[in-house]
């Protein structure tokens, strides 16, 4: 690992604050980043993947994962009252062209009844699929529906980082994750019901409220440092968040040391917060977003220019490269 300059230091103090480490250690990713997403981890957004199938190269894969530490802090079900909403941009206007919504029955038999609906940009749209939690649901037009617990994905060694940012010690590091539930939403689809160069985020909406929002990983966590400031963003749209939030991103990353041609730069890329991912390929982020994907090295990389480049955390969950892909709950 590179030696940690005064500037690169105090750039990831700032991030730890931005983070929020002390008071929430489980807050990192997209993980309890907002009151109101807080308020109820059935609402609470995750993380979100969008990637080839590595079983199937003419389908793509999209997931929602809700619910940090799934079972600990809140139950391991999804809210019957609320939607779950894939949201998918097919001509770059950072507005949705496709909603694929997903909703739920009350438990019942530890199962919940589970619908899924495609519904186009003017509103209406068809159910694609009926089924339950926990069984796999064939789609029509192709593909499948999966809702239930599995493994958090996300890795990252949040208590190296606390721990005066010793990253890498003896040049391994530890998974605060490992071990840990989320609920997750996986859909496979013919990607040519998507289109080739899309957009994806995520949002969870109760009676008419938007809860939360996320495309890429941690840019709420990192960029806005108040509570209003997180409600206010997960309550945003991606068409506004240049508007909105360029000005928090921009200022964040030049507090963090860089220079503000490159900190516009950084921002410009940045928001609006989507996924973009070209179907036709299997790379993985920034295009779009595989499991396996080391986000946070990407992303520490970025906002400190180069500075720190790992965590010395690789994933050590046990992926399928067949549907439903994720590893089996803990």
């Amino acid at each position: 690992m590179k030696k940690i300059s005064t500037i690169a230091l105090y750039s990831f103090l700032v991030l730890a604050l931005a983070f929020g480490l002390v008071a929430m250690p489980a807050r990192a990713a997209d993980h309890l980043d907002g009151p109101m997403a807080k308020h109820d981890g059935r609402l609470d957004i995750t993380d979100v993947y969008a990637f080839q199938s590595p079983s199937n190269p003419a389908n793509t894969v999209l997931i929602m994962n809700v619910d940090p530490v799934a079972g600990v802090l809140s139950p391991t079900t999804f809210h019957p009252d609320a939607s779950y909403d894939i949201k998918i941009d097919t001509n770059g206007d950072a507005k949705e062209d496709i909603t694929y919504k997903v909703t739920f029955s009350a438990v019942a038999n530890g199962t919940q009844n589970v619908l899924l609906r495609r519904v186009p940009a003017g509103g209406g749209g068809a159910v694609l699929a009926r089924g339950q939690t926990g069984a796999n649901i064939s789609v029509s037009g192709g593909g499948t529906l999966r809702a239930g617990v599995f493994d958090d994905p996300f890795f990252f060694d949040l208590v190296a980082f606390k721990n005066g940012l010793a990253f890498c010690p003896g040049g391994v590091g530890t998974n605060f994750f490992a071990g840990l539930n989320v609920a997750s939403i996986v859909l496979e689809v013919p990607s040519s019901s998507l289109g080739t160069h899309i957009g994806v985020w995520a949002r969870t909406e109760l009676n008419g409220q938007q809860i939360d929002r996320m495309g890429r990983p941690a840019i709420n966590t990192v960029f806005e440092h108040t509570d209003a400031g997180k409600d206010a963003f997960n309550a945003g749209i991606p068409s506004h968040d240049q508007r909105d939030f360029h000005k928090d991103v921009f200022d964040t990353l030049v507090a963090l040391g860089n220079a503000p041609a490159y900190a516009e730069a950084v921002t410009n890329i940045l928001l609006p917060d989507i996924l973009t991912f070209d179907t036709s390929s299997s790379a993985g982020f920034l295009n779009g977003r595989r499991l396996q994907d080391d986000v946070i090295d990407t992303e520490l990389s970025v906002i400190s220019s180069g500075a720190i480049t790992t965590d010395c955390v690789a994933n050590d969950s046990t992926f399928s490269n067949t549907f439903p892909y994720l590893g089996s709950a803990n």
